[in-house]
């Protein structure tokens, strides 16, 4: 037994066998029989085989691909391209039809909790639950950056994939306010409050690797503010993925939007440009060009109706 100062405090060592004590600390020359024995395995559990697999080995499984998968990676339903309205990340500049300069920036995602499948990020198949939100902002830059309006959307949503099929059903919640920059300019604005809660069906098809097609239906069982029941969106999206992933690869896509607060009155959004892909997340990023007509994607105005077009930059999760 012997006393010794280590980093200013008092230590009681008991020297036991094969025990020593170097200039730099401890040195055990039987630290060997720790792995010998199962006290490792009594500390740690399976919690190395969770961080390899990524599959919760507690939760089980009935065959060598399909697993239960808590916190996946990748999605098995992804937000549609050109869709002004979908969580995502990302940010556009434009000019529109009525020499207005705006930015619109989206902050959000979309996330995966819980899987039944394989376990791929990207081309996996089976059964997942996701979590969905953002806030989509419109800012006024002609009028030193003033925030215009915000839509707010967040949801949950249970999703399937096999091969070239999948689809979705859930719950999205949208609520739609006006900046109080804009308030101030405009004292004679009626502010309305345009809120939608909605259960949401959707499908998707790819006829090719780098193509999808795709169609849902909004059925909103609560709506104020001059919303309505119906909102239905279409859409198609060219993405192929490139064989020099650092070059990227083109993309387009297009999506309809209709809705029965405008008298179902289609909003064209069409975007091209070029993408960036990572092959094992399956995320991307893409810059290019978009232009929109119809009415406005920013529902405080939804009566409004604007074209308009401009450069930005999305990622998508």
């Amino acid at each position: 037994m012997s006393w010794f100062y280590l980093g200013g405090m008092l230590v009681l060592v008991l020297s036991l066998g094969g025990v020593a004590i170097a200039h730099d600390g401890f040195v055990w020359d039987d630290a060997d029989l720790i792995e010998q024995t199962d006290f490792r395995n009594s500390v740690t559990g399976d919690i190395a085989a969770f961080s390899v697999d990524g599959c919760d080995p507690c939760l089980g499984s009935t065959t060598e691909n399909d697993q239960w998968h808590l916190l996946p990676d990748g999605l098995l339903w992804q937000s549609y391209l050109a869709a002004p309205q979908e969580p995502r990340i990302s940010t556009v500049i434009f000019g529109d039809n009525k020499d207005g300069i705006f930015w619109d920036a989206t902050l959000g995602g979309r996330v995966g909790l819980l899987r039944y499948g394989t376990g791929e990020a990207r081309g996996a198949s089976g059964w997942q639950w996701d979590l969905e939100g953002a806030v989509i902002t419109r800012l006024d830059l002609l009028h030193a950056e003033d925030v215009e309006s915000m839509d707010y959307r967040f949801g949950t949503e249970m999703s399937w994939a096999e091969g070239p099929w999948a689809m979705k059903f859930g719950y999205f919640h949208i609520s739609s306010h006006v900046g109080d920059e804009y308030l101030i300019r405009n004292p004679t604005f009626t502010r309305i409050n345009y809120v939608t809660e909605s259960w949401i069906v959707g499908g998707s098809y790819r006829p090719r690797d780098d193509m999808r097609l795709y169609g849902e239906i909004a059925n909103a069982f609560r709506a104020s503010g001059g919303a309505k029941r119906y909102q239905f969106q279409t859409g198609a999206e060219y993405m192929p993925i490139a064989k020099n992933v650092r070059r990227g690869a083109p993309f387009a896509a297009v999506n309809l939007n209709f809705r029965e607060a405008v008298d179902y009155d289609v909003s064209t959004t069409v975007q091209a440009g070029w993408s960036f892909q990572s092959l094992k997340s399956g995320r991307r990023i893409r810059f290019g060009a978009q232009y929109g007509d119809g009415p406005t994607s920013q529902f405080s105005f939804f009566q409004r109706r604007e074209s308009c077009l401009g450069l930005g930059v999305w990622f998508d999760y």
